[in-house]
């Protein structure tokens, strides 16, 4: 349904309050469209998860590298996966009952998996996960780039500018990526959509720039204007205001896994005290159109650049507000050293696939299945996070000094208050066992000393602005003491990593030099030598990986403008992504991206003024049988509002918007919640806001390579039911129809959310739902503003 439809319900419903009520559910149970979900996510899990258990405790006897695989069964291929051996199929979808899942439980009746001893909980549990999602497997194909040298593989390869090719009608593109566009499409037999009507752009580009919708006033003005360049000095006036960053920003947090706790409330892993520090920064950053090469650099590495303004060490919270993990300083060594190696392995994984675009992490337990990574490759980027070390700096010059006391204060207290902790718990059971707790007694007595006096040196230390951010330390696990084991960092000594053996950082194997990945290195790559090595890593990011690092960003741009990448899996460019649809088109944009010194406001500006971004979302079932998909972009695709841009616009049309930015974040579900969503806190251990929860927020517990909307009745019930849009809907009744008559606080109401006059349907069944508001009826103008809220025509962008 969308709003044309809005007549006819209203005269059905406008009878009585309860047929108000079931216009309003009806309208909001089809104000979504469905979709499906990550097509990729079971091989993923499969990857990081299945795989390496696979190659640790399997592989000896059941790969095909044995020669003669035992039982016939070959485990190291998805076609062997799927064949099983002479016992019968492995695996059945979904099956709790599937051989694999029987043998690794050492079940009755069935030979036991590995034969020397059970594996561990944590892995047969994986493994049931996996058989209860569909047992998914990567294709089952030969390595798509088998027999092509590695440097050769498309993404691998230098980016230069692309002649423009010759179209049907050289007339239509208004930018260069236009005729790549229309070469596409005269291929395919489709033509271009009209371009889209003045209202419609208007709106579009409002939204897709600042994430917020223009006033009635601000689309009367862009109709009247009859200037030329009219579209154009509005694009220029967007991507100049600072509510640009705001927009913008929260698109590069999904990549970032930006969050501002831990996944776990435990002593060990409190959370970072000022993460909205580099929430700030990022908006900042985008507001200032920092060079993306240089937004790279300080993120990675600002505390080793030279001459870096202080308020740009907060762009270290990149890796600052990295995920930790609980390690409770009772375990062993290896459990503890386990726990840090998969820390140090989320990191790779964020910068490898956010910058890269490669699932470098796969190759932590084996050389990459199909992509020319190797396990030596893996570790090597995995030892610059073994001597990088989350930390606070005061946001002046010459911090370090500062940066060194005060981490060393908060680590200190973090410490103090594991051991306080555990004497409280080791008395506790004293007392319950009827033993003496003196001894206890007096461990509290000394621990909460200490406490009180790290607590009065970290106030002392905390004097102006504080980040999260990184510093250089080499990182060793300390098990000399059985019973509490600790993690040691030693600033200015740094280490490398073995390759562990299997992912077992208890079978360490040869070391590994500090690197960046030899397929990526213009020759026999280079061991870093400068402290961790996270200078020269983002330098390689951008200079010997420069193709590759400018078609990612690119790439991730063009999806978020145009609702769909070039790539359709913009954090896989490795074997097992997708192919480019537009590889010219990608390949002469990344050229003429680093050509204009990486300007993130030039290429998105390149992309909104093109004639593909202005068309209509004009529907041709004859183009739409051809291409469902729109993968040749014959029309401007409709896309659903992200979820900061309906709250926002919700606020703003209601005018509750307060666009005060920056510092400490507001909680989502708070009424007093106002300001603009990118504001909110994120969280990845409490309950989230409603709205993350619901409306498709990445889990900021790892990467986001992408959103994906999905539609469930929970929404649709949020919609009906949530004090948010009851709250909005109140204010904007009240704000747009007081003192109005019937007719003009329709007229308003409908300009105020759709930005458009109702039609005469619209106006009269309008009428007829709120009149008997006048007599002491419940509450319809309030019902009519949330049915607007709430209409297909204000939830999608057209």
């Amino acid at each position: 349904m969308h709003v044309g439809s809005i007549p006819t319900a209203l005269a059905r419903a406008a009878g009585s309050y309860c047929g108000r009520v079931r216009l309003a559910a009806a309208l909001l149970l089809v104000a979504l469209v469905p979709t499906n979900g990550r097509a990729d996510e079971g091989a993923d899990f499969f990857e990081k998860k299945v795989r390496p258990v696979l190659a640790e405790h399997c592989y000896s006897c059941h790969a095909v590298s044995t020669k003669k695989a035992k039982g016939g069964l070959e485990l190291d291929t998805p076609t062997g996966i799927r064949k099983g051996g002479e016992s019968g199929p492995l695996v059945k979808a979904k099956d709790e009952n599937s051989l694999l899942l029987k043998v690794v439980a050492h079940a009755p009746d069935f030979p036991a998996m590995p034969p020397k001893g059970k594996i561990p909980d944590t892995a047969v549990a994986d493994l049931q996960r996996w058989v209860k999602m569909g047992a998914p497997l990567p294709a089952a194909t030969a390595n798509p780039s088998a027999g092509t040298p590695a440097r050769e593989f498309w993404s691998f390869k230098p980016v230069t500018e692309q002649p423009a090719p010759k179209v049907s009608d050289p007339k239509w593109p208004a930018q260069k990526a236009d005729f790549f566009i229309l070469k596409k499409l005269d291929e395919q037999k489709l033509t271009p959509a009209p371009l889209a009507d003045r209202r419609t752009l208007v709106r579009r580009i409002y939204f897709d720039l600042i994430g917020l919708p223009p006033t009635i006033e601000q689309v009367e003005a862009f109709v009247s204007d009859t200037r030329a360049d009219a579209y154009e000095r509005l694009v220029d006036e967007l991507l100049a205001s600072p509510r640009f960053g705001e927009k913008w920003a929260r698109h590069w947090f999904d990549v970032a896994r930006y969050a501002e706790d831990n996944s776990t409330g435990e002593s060990t892993c409190r959370p970072p005290r000022f993460p909205y520090r580099y929430r700030d920064w990022v908006i900042g950053a985008f507001n200032a159109d920092v060079p993306f090469d240089r937004f790279i650099r300080l993120q990675l590495a600002a505390d080793l650049l030279p001459d870096t303004p202080p308020a740009d060490f907060a762009a270290l919270g990149f890796l600052g507000l990295s995920p930790v993990y609980h390690k409770e300083p009772k375990l062993s060594k290896d459990v503890i050293s386990a726990f840090v190696a998969d820390e140090w392995d989320e990191r790779v994984d964020v910068i490898t696939r956010g910058f890269l675009g490669l699932t470098v992490a796969c190759a932590r337990c084996h050389d990459h299945k199909f992509d020319p990574i190797t396990a030596e490759d893996y570790y090597a980027l995995a030892g610059v996070m073994a001597n990088t070390q989350l930390a606070e700096r005061p946001l002046k010059p010459d911090a370090s000094a500062s940066q060194d006391a005060l981490t060393t204060v908060r680590l200190d207290l973090l410490d103090a208050n594991m051991r306080l902790d555990y004497a409280k718990e080791m008395r506790g059971t004293a007392v319950k066992e009827k033993k003496d707790p003196t001894p206890f007694d007096l461990q509290i007595k000394k621990f909460e000393a200490r406490v009180a006096d790290l607590k009065k040196k970290e106030k002392g230390l905390d004097t102006g602005t504080i980040a999260n951010v990184v510093r250089d330390a080499g990182t060793w696990v300390n098990g000399d003491n059985p019973d509490w084991t600790v993690i040691d960092y030693q600033p200015g000594k740094y280490r490398d990593l073995p390759v562990f053996i299997r992912g077992n950082p208890a079978r360490p194997g040869a070391i590994v030099a500090r690197r960046f990945p030899t397929v990526l290195s213009p020759s026999q790559p280079r061991s870093f030598r400068e402290g961790s090595g996270r200078k020269e890593l983002a330098d390689a990011i951008v200079s010997d990986a420069t193709g590759l690092t400018a078609r990612v960003f690119v790439n991730r741009t063009w999806g978020w403008v145009f609702g769909r990448p070039i790539v359709t899996t913009p954090s896989n460019f490795g074997a097992l992504g997708d192919r480019p649809t537009h590889p010219e088109l990608l390949d002469d944009l990344a050229a003429r991206f680093v050509a204009n010194r990486w300007s993130m406001k030039w290429l998105v500006r390149e992309l909104v003024t093109s004639a593909a971004y202005r068309q209509s979302t004009r529907h041709d079932e004859k183009f739409a049988a051809a291409d469902p998909d729109n993968r040749w972009l014959w029309r401007a695709p409709r896309k659903r509002l992200e979820l900061e841009a309906w709250r926002d616009a919700t606020l703003q049309v209601s005018g509750q918007l307060n666009l005060a930015g920056g510092g400490p974040s507001d909680n989502l579900d708070s009424p007093r919640s106002v300001r603009r969503t990118v504001y909110g806190k994120v969280s990845r251990g409490e309950r989230p806001a409603d709205i993350h929860r619901l409306f498709d927020l990445p889990d900021p517990k790892a990467h986001g390579e992408k959103r994906e909307a999905t539609t469930t009745p929970v929404q649709q019930l949020y919609f009906l039911n949530s004090p948010f849009v009851r709250q909005s809907a109140v204010a904007l009744a009240k704000a747009t129809t007081a003192g109005k008559t019937t007719e003009d606080g329709v007229r308003a109401l409908f300009q105020r959310v759709l930005l458009r006059d109702p039609t005469s349907d619209e106006l009269e069944t309008a009428a007829r739902l709120v009149r008997p508001a006048r007599e002491g009826a419940p509450p319809a103008w309030e019902l009519l503003a949330q049915t607007l809220l709430a209409s297909n025509e204000f939830l999608f962008l057209n």
